[in-house]
Parts: structure tokens; C-alpha cells; sequence
């Protein structure tokens, strides 16, 4: 039979799922962490993972735990690179971390493109009038920044798709509704990648589409369906997660100006700027939980988990947990001082990005545009202020501020 305490802890947890004004999220999740670590919430149909150690353990176990393949909570991009594995997986994501995440690709410039990219947005934006920098900014630089890798111009065109895409995939464990709409834009977005895809077969270039058109895996091209899900994959996850942390970022500096003065000071040194980054993932992770389904009995946390059983590791509490991150509730720009870059990838510590085979492959591109957008941004601007009350972050799995309301100095 439930406690009492157990009851009201529970009771927390689904205020925090169904985003109740007034429940502080991180103290729940201490709170679990210390009490519950691993429950079974029925709001969710799925087994909740608070710390750190069970969350890194799952992510990295990709035999004994997947992402699930259909229902509330599966992404909803098609079968992607997220649904393979072994040799299949390492293979056909090569032809995208060649272009994203090689040593080669920074060395040829994409460095430089994000840093283009970024300076120009930045110089566009008004100073001294109301705008909305999530829109305005965070959003822009790491949508024009797959756009143009892909060597896709329209650009705009993207933002309903990947928002209505992303929010029926994990989002969607706490509002189903949102996965009939998902289907939906990524079919208008399907529609209109057909000849686009059709055009880079017939006469491939150097981008994304291209790499992905001509790859092949065991002699055999990828399908259209194929590409298409895979394009729709790092549209969606490269540009909403990036826009999250950046317009977290910028909320955090508009309300703390001695923090952007100091920020400001260090614009000009990137390994300064790339600790920041690291440290606002993980203090501000965009995506705040993942899915997982069992494949096979398991034990996690010191409880059974039997075949299909659906998982939530929360990422935004494992970012917390005190045993691995001292002084977890504080924000420490110098935390990741030494050698920050490694926390953009597998061996690093902050969560963000995955673990294991499927640690995310655009990781080394988020950083760059993390960087870059910080940096042209501080360059621009003095400084940042409120226009009038900057709305709470809100989502259970997505977390951030859905506007950010500012003037620019």
C-alpha cells in the first residue's frame, strides 16, 4: 500500500508532468532522486529514472534498451538513424558524422559557416525596440545552419514542421494529442522533400541530401522513405534542441547583467565559451527526458524491468544528481573549464546528448552554433533587458521558455 509520503511525491511529480504554476521541478526531482529514484508512474505508462548513474546506464545500453518503435513518446521522424543498431547504425550514420562531426568537416570550414551565419543574424537585429530573441535569433542559427548544410533554401518554411514533428515524439508520453499532428507535418514535410531528394539523385552535391542519396549499405541505396526520415531527424532534433538552450541562455544573461558583463569580457575566447555551453546543457538541457523500451529482462536501479516495459530517464534530473555534479543546483561557468570540448562528446559527462553508440551525432555541430550564437550575439550587444515580465520555461520532456521578450543595448 502507498504512504502518505509516497502519495504527495507522486502527486509532485504529475504537477510537474502536467507543467501546475508554482511546483519546482528540480526540487522533485531531488526529491526522487533521494526517495524514488525508480517508480512506475501511471500518468505516464512508463518506469521514471531519476539519477544519474541508471540514466547513463540505460542510454548506453542500446541492446537492452531501445527507443520505442510506435505509441506516445516514439519519435515521430520515421525510421531513422535512432531506430538502428550494431553495423547497420555505425555505417549509414558515418555519411552524416562525416559532414557534422569529423575532424575533416571543422578543418573545411563548418566552423566558420556557423560563425557566418550567426554574425549576419545577429547584425540584423534591432537595437533599442521590443523583439522576441527566441524568434528573432536562437531559433535562426541552427535552422540556417542545417539549411544550409542540406543546400535547402527556404528555410522559414521549416519552423511549423520541426516544432509540430519534435512535440509528437517525446512529447507526446504526456500529450498524446500531439502525435496526429506530428504525422501530419511530417507528410507536408515529406511532400515537399520528394523533389528535392529526386533532384540530388539525378545530380548530387556536396551536401546532407546528397551524402544521404548516394550512400549505400550492403550495395543497396537508401530508400526515399529512408532519406527522408533521416532528413526530417536532424531538422527537427538539430534545430529544436539547439534554439531551447540558446533562449534559456539568453533569459538567464537578460536577468543577470553583471553575468553578461563578465560573459561579454570572454568573448573572444572560444575554450571559455565552449565551458559555458557545456555547462548550460547541462543546467539547461533542452530536452529534459528521453524514452526507452525494454528489449530484454533487466534490473535497473535495484528494480525489475521486464520486455516492452516503457522507460523515462530524465535527463534534467540526472543533470542534477549531486554524486556526479557537485554543487548540482548552481551554475558554474568554469565547471567544465578543462578540456570543455570532451563534453561534446561520448566520453563526456553532461547527459544532453545521449550516451553510448546513440550519443547524438550532431553534438560538435550543437556546440559551434552554441558558441558562435553566444559569441556574435555578445559582440552586437551591451547589453539585454526584459520587456516587461520574461515568461516561465514551460514542457515536461521539452523545457524552456517559449518566448523571450527583450530589448537590445
Amino acid at each position: 500500500m502507498e504512504t502518505i509520503e509516497a502519495a504527495a511525491l507522486r502527486e509532485a511529480f504529475d504537477a510537474v508532468v502536467d507543467g501546475r504554476p508554482g511546483v519546482d521541478r528540480h526540487e522533485v526531482f531531488a526529491r526522487l532522486r533521494a526517495e524514488r529514484p525508480v517508480f512506475y508512474s501511471r500518468r505516464l505508462g512508463a518506469r521514471v529514472l531519476t539519477r544519474y548513474d541508471d540514466v547513463r546506464g540505460v542510454l548506453a545500453d542500446d541492446e537492452r534498451f531501445h527507443p520505442p518503435r510506435d505509441g506516445p513518446g516514439a519519435p515521430a521522424f520515421g525510421r531513422s538513424f535512432l531506430h538502428l543498431s550494431g553495423r547497420e547504425h555505425n555505417k549509414k550514420v558515418g555519411v552524416v558524422a562525416r559532414k557534422i562531426r569529423s575532424p575533416r568537416a571543422f578543418a573545411e570550414g563548418l566552423s566558420d559557416a556557423v560563425e557566418g551565419i550567426a554574425r549576419r543574424q545577429a547584425a540584423r537585429l534591432p537595437l533599442g525596440e521590443p523583439l522576441d530573441l527566441r524568434e528573432d535569433y536562437a531559433m535562426w542559427v541552427p535552422l540556417l545552419a542545417i539549411t544550409e548544410l542540406m543546400a535547402i533554401d527556404e528555410a522559414p518554411r521549416f519552423r511549423s514542421w520541426y516544432r509540430r514533428i519534435v512535440a509528437g515524439g517525446v512529447s507526446s508520453i504526456s500529450d498524446p494529442s500531439a502525435r496526429e499532428d506530428a504525422f501530419r507535418a511530417r507528410g507536408e514535410l515529406r511532400a515537399f522533400l520528394a523533389p528535392v531528394i529526386e533532384e540530388r539523385r539525378r545530380a548530387p552535391g556536396e551536401d546532407l541530401v546528397s551524402a544521404l542519396v548516394t550512400a549505400e549499405y550492403d550495395g543497396e541505396p537508401l530508400s526515399e522513405e529512408e532519406v527522408a526520415a533521416n532528413v526530417v531527424f536532424l531538422l527537427a532534433a538539430g534545430v529544436e534542441t539547439t534554439e531551447r538552450v540558446l533562449t534559456s541562455v539568453f533569459k538567464r544573461l537578460a536577468l543577470d547583467p553583471a553575468e553578461w558583463d563578465v560573459l561579454r569580457s570572454l568573448r573572444h575566447d572560444r575554450t571559455a565559451l565552449v565551458a559555458f555551453a557545456a555547462e548550460a546543457l547541462r543546467f539547461y538541457p533542452p530536452v529534459n527526458g528521453i524514452m526507452r523500451q525494454a528489449a530484454a529482462h533487466a534490473e535497473v536501479g535495484g528494480e525489475p524491468v521486464e520486455p516492452g516495459d516503457l522507460l523515462v530517464v530524465l535527463l534534467a534530473s540526472a543533470n542534477r544528481d549531486e554524486s556526479r555534479f557537485p554543487d548540482a543546483d548552481r551554475f558554474d561557468r568554469d565547471r567544465f573549464a578543462v578540456r570543455p570540448e570532451r563534453q561534446f562528446t561520448a566520453a563526456g559527462e553532461i547527459l544532453p546528448f545521449g550516451a553510448g553508440a546513440h550519443h547524438c551525432t550532431g553534438s560538435r555541430l550543437a556546440q559551434a552554433e552554441l558558441v558562435e550564437g553566444l559569441a556574435a550575439l555578445l559582440d552586437r550587444v551591451a547589453r539585454i533587458e526584459p520587456h516587461g515580465e520574461l515568461p516561465p520555461a514551460e514542457g515536461f520532456m521539452l523545457h524552456s521558455p517559449p518566448a523571450l521578450p527583450v530589448v537590445l543595448r
